[in-house]
């Protein structure tokens, strides 16, 4: 499932691990991703242009 806010996106699925968090960035969007009982939520945001 993918639900959209602007320039943040949030996504729900399901995971392999039943707990994982992982953070990562780029020049133009960051990832935050959290696995809790094998439901991992991922929220994608782009970063602002300079």
């Amino acid at each position: 499932m993918k639900l959209q806010f602007g320039q943040t996106q949030l996504v729900l699925a399901l995971s392999r691990s039943p707990f994982d968090w992982f953070y990562g960035h780029t020049e133009r969007m960051s990832l935050t991703s959290l696995s809790v009982l094998f439901v991992q939520f991922s929220v994608f945001a782009r970063q602002p242009s300079a």
